[in-house]
């Protein structure tokens, strides 16, 4: 197994990367839509004080390293954990600010992404029945179903996991 899918997202990347990749989470999550690589450029240019060839570099690396998955006219629909597409997965912040995920599993990652609390709204994916569950200080506090098992699988075992679960 090639060593770069044995890290979590944040370790692919480094610090300049990382700067976009989360100014594109948190860009999906307050406007509530996808993030256009070209159209809202501008917007990531100006917060991130960087130059147009640096946000092109690191987004080559991003696109590479499947930081991002974009559809044909460049807008970014999941960048982990968020997805830009409605999904069953509502994630609501410790500030506020509400968004979907791509998965179950990726909701509660939330908790560490925005390094904050998070309240998780799903379904089983079995029974359909609703699952809630809040996390505070990176540990689960209120969850019903009370016999809830969350089930996952090691993220090296697939080269790009958006979408999957």
């Amino acid at each position: 197994m090639e060593e770069k899918w044995k890290q979590n997202v944040h370790q692919k990347f480094n610090e300049s990367q990382n700067r976009i990749r989360l100014f594109v989470i948190n860009f999906i999550v307050d406007n509530q839509r996808p993030y256009n690589l070209d159209a809202d450029m501008p917007a990531a240019l100006a917060a991130l004080g960087i130059s147009e060839e640096e946000y092109k570099a690191d987004l080559e690396v991003l696109l590479a390293k499947d930081g991002f998955v974009i559809d044909e006219e460049r807008n970014v629909n999941f960048a982990y954990p968020v997805s830009a597409l409605p999904t069953g997965h509502h994630v609501k912040l410790a500030d506020g600010r509400e968004f979907t995920a791509m998965c179950a599993i990726d909701a509660i990652g939330a908790a560490f992404t925005f390094h904050e609390d998070v309240t998780v709204d799903s379904a089983c994916k079995i029974t359909d029945e609703p699952i809630h569950i809040e996390i505070h200080d990176g540990k689960p506090t209120n969850y019903y179903p009370q016999d809830l098992i969350a089930l996952t699988v090691p993220l090296g075992e697939m080269d790009n996991w958006a979408g999957s679960c």
